[in-house]
Parts: C-alpha cells; sequence; structure tokens
C-alpha cells in the first residue's frame, strides 16, 4: 500500500532550507572540505564516512552557491528599485541642437562653450527644477565660468531657470530645456570633430542625471556657408542709401575683429562707470545672490558706444525732409535680408532703428528676411544678443510699448530668446515698484 505524501510538507521543508543562513551552508561545506582534503584529518576517519562526506560537500557547496547568488539578486533587485525611485526626470538629447566650440580671448587662454537641447520627462510625483550642470567627460581642468540650465515655461515659448523663474517641469509632462557650460581651457580634440560629452545634470534634491551627447564640432564652412559677396558701393546711385552701405559695409570689418567667437558685436560697447563692456551682451550669474542680476541698477550711468551707428544716426539728423528720412530707413530695412551680405552686422542697423523709433518694423523685416538658426552669419541671434545687452544697460530707453513689440518678436522668432523674457519681467517689476 503506497502512502500518499503532503505536498505542503515538501514546501515547509523547502522553505526551512531556503530561510538558513548563509552562513550554516558554507560550514558545513567548509567542514566537508576540511574532513575530505585535509589529508592529516582524512586518513584517520573511517572509509564508510567518505561518500557522506563527498555528498555533504557537494550538497552543502552547491547550496551556498545558489544561497549566494539568491543574495546578489535580491541586493541587485533591491539597487534597481532604489535607483529608479530616486530617478526624478530622463533627459533625451536633440542631438541635430548639441555643438560645442572654442574661443581664443585677448589674454591667450582659450574657453570651450558647450551647448546642448533635450527633452525632459518628469518622471516623479511632483514639479522638477533643474539646478547644476557639470562636465564630467571630457576632462577640462579650467575654470567652469557659467553653466546654466533653461526650460521653457510649461505653456508659452519663453526660456528660464528654476532658481531665478521658477521654470519647473510638472509631473508626466515633458519639456524642451538647453544647457550651456563655458569652461577656462579646451579638450584634446580638434574644433572641427564631433565631442562626446558627459553631462551631470543635478535637480534642486541633489538627484543628478549622467547623460552622454554627441556634440558637433565648427566644421570649416563649404561654399555655401562662405560669407555672401557684398554689393558693389560705386553702383548704388543715391547718396543716402550709399552712404548708408558704406557704413555698414565698415561694420563688416570692425565685426571680423570683434564678432561672435569673442562675444562682441563689432563697434558697438558699453561704457558702464567708465569701464568699456566690449562682449556686453551675454549673462553672468552668481549663484545664491539675491540682487537684480538681469540689469545694471543705473542705467544713465552707462553709455552705448559706436562710431559707425553715430555716423549713421549723425547722417539721419542731417536729413531735412519726410522723403529723405524714409529712403536712409528703406536703406536699412531692405538689407535685413539674408541675401544682401548684411546679415552679420544686422545689429547695427537694428540698432540704428531703434535709435530712431523704427523698432518694430526692424524685428518685422528681421523676422521675415533673416532665416534662424543660421550658422553663416547669425544674422537673427546676433540681433537678439544686441537686444539682450540694450535690455540689461540700456532699459530705461524701452518704452512700454516697445517691451510690447520685443516680447510679440520672440514669440514669432524660432531663435533662442537668450534672457530677454526675463529681463523685459524684471524691467517692468521695477517700474511697478517705482510707480511709473
Amino acid at each position: 500500500m503506497t502512502t500518499a505524501h503532503d505536498p505542503s510538507t515538501y514546501a515547509k521543508i523547502v522553505g526551512v532550507i531556503k530561510d538558513l543562513p548563509l552562513w550554516m551552508f558554507m560550514a558545513f561545506a567548509v567542514a566537508s572540505a576540511i574532513l575530505l582534503f585535509v589529508p592529516q584529518v582524512n586518513n584517520d576517519l573511517p572509509a564508510d564516512f567518505k561518500p557522506w562526506l563527498i555528498l555533504s560537500f557537494v550538497v552543502f557547496g552547491v547550496m551556498s552557491i545558489f544561497k549566494w547568488i539568491d543574495l546578489i539578486a535580491g541586493a541587485v533587485h533591491s539597487w534597481r528599485v532604489e535607483s529608479k525611485a530616486s530617478k526624478t526626470f530622463h533627459m533625451t538629447p536633440v542631438t541635430q541642437h548639441c555643438w560645442w566650440a572654442v574661443a581664443k580671448q585677448a589674454d591667450g587662454s582659450f574657453v570651450t562653450q558647450i551647448v546642448a537641447d533635450f527633452s525632459v520627462k518628469n518622471q516623479s510625483t511632483k514639479p522638477v527644477g533643474l539646478m547644476r550642470a557639470r562636465i564630467i567627460k571630457p576632462l577640462i581642468s579650467g575654470q567652469v565660468i557659467h553653466d546654466m540650465i533653461t526650460v521653457r515655461e510649461q505653456r508659452g515659448r519663453m526660456h528660464g531657470t528654476a532658481y531665478v523663474s521658477d521654470y519647473r517641469i510638472a509631473p508626466g509632462t515633458a519639456l524642451p530645456a538647453r544647457v550651456m557650460v563655458m569652461i577656462v581651457g579646451k579638450p584634446r580634440k580638434s574644433e572641427n570633430e564631433d565631442l562626446e560629452v558627459t553631462f551631470g545634470i543635478s535637480d534642486e534634491d541633489g538627484h543628478e542625471l549622467k547623460v552622454k551627447v554627441l556634440c558637433r564640432g565648427q566644421q570649416k564652412p563649404t561654399a555655401t556657408q562662405l560669407p555672401i559677396a557684398l554689393e558693389a558701393i560705386h553702383a548704388i546711385t543715391d547718396p543716402i542709401e550709399k552712404a548708408v552701405a558704406s557704413v555698414l559695409q565698415t561694420e563688416i570689418s570692425r565685426y571680423e575683429l570683434n564678432g561672435r567667437q569673442s562675444g562682441g558685436l563689432g563697434s558697438i560697447s558699453v561704457i558702464n562707470d567708465g569701464a568699456e563692456i566690449k562682449s556686453f551682451a551675454g549673462d553672468a550669474r552668481l549663484m545664491q545672490n539675491t540682487g537684480n542680476q538681469e540689469m545694471v541698477e543705473d542705467p544713465t550711468s552707462t553709455t552705448l558706444k559706436s562710431d559707425t551707428l553715430d555716423a549713421l544716426l549723425a547722417l539721419h539728423t542731417r536729413l531735412t525732409s519726410e522723403d529723405e528720412k524714409q529712403v536712409f530707413a528703406n536703406a536699412l530695412l531692405s538689407r535685413l535680408k539674408a541675401d544682401t551680405g548684411y546679415g552679420r552686422v544686422a545689429y547695427l542697423i537694428v540698432a540704428t532703428l531703434w535709435k530712431i523709433g523704427l523698432l518694430r518694423e526692424a524685428l518685422e523685416a528681421a523676422l521675415l528676411g533673416l532665416p534662424a538658426n543660421d550658422q553663416r552669419e547669425h544674422a537673427l541671434s546676433n540681433s537678439l544678443m544686441l537686444l539682450n545687452g540694450l535690455l540689461s544697460y540700456q532699459h530705461h530707453l524701452f518704452s512700454s510699448a516697445t517691451l510690447d513689440e520685443i516680447e510679440r518678436f520672440l514669440q514669432g522668432s524660432p531663435e533662442h530668446s537668450l534672457r530677454i523674457p526675463q529681463k523685459i519681467a524684471s524691467i517692468r517689476a521695477q517700474r511697478v515698484l517705482a510707480g511709473l
């Protein structure tokens, strides 16, 4: 007669064995090994014991191995769960908008600029603010002079930071973001080659995400990327238009000496407290600083300096009739086009038209005539750099209506808006405080 065995009994036995500590399995396995393989001990044992010792060694050895595997697998699973729980956001690089460049400074040093665009998905249950970016690879040992992460606002086109503009990513949503880091020094890589960069991006809780990005280098210009040939001055018959074109072509030569690579805008600079700022269009930020860093406190102490701008304004002052002034304005507006060759100095055209009260017309012409993301002339981008600098140092010269015009222009432009939206907000806030 066959006795039926209760399956639960086997399950209980297996459960008891599984719950035994690892040290017990290893103790039996090691004891069996000593009895089997140490001659001084093994020789004194009866022969009948050896098969049982072999069986004990194999059984407890195998059980020790599987116990180790179970513990390691549990630790890995726990680590993955904790890592997933601590990962509050995910970043996907927009490869075509990731690039790097090196600029030589006046003192002979080099500054490397690395820029990358991302789509950032908030994977947590609360809003996420991105606070800090660092370059993990490649190793550049110089000082970090600028690092910034901007995120597009939840509903709109403006970009801002979490610590200044309070731009955060809502749970379950994804927003475009841009990371920019500037470091003194340069990597061991040719500027024409692509650079593999590992960013460390941290949120406000200190969680850091490592992201690898391939940033394209600054390729040598092809025939289609070379500067567009300029018009011949002698072929222009109207004296006003001829004078305008002459000044603009003069500015082009100035831009070649103080241009985009050095952060300059040709002949235009700002005098602030007696010091000339040749690269006034950029922004530097001090962390944990409670002051208003978007603009100077007293803009009346600053002066916009440019001999070519002064020349155009002097020409405009000498014009006596409305027809002559219309010719002057049209000469500038008609050259805010991609195929004229004056894109490099579009900033000077915009500055002149702003000075004579035609900023709206200038921005409309720039939006229609100048291409976005232009790597040859940088016309639209340079014009935005000019506005960014003017709003910092000459904000008292912008009326409320003019600020509205600039905002409308930014809404229609695909170019990066720098920190112009933040500056406009700060200007308006200051005027509210002053009761203006």
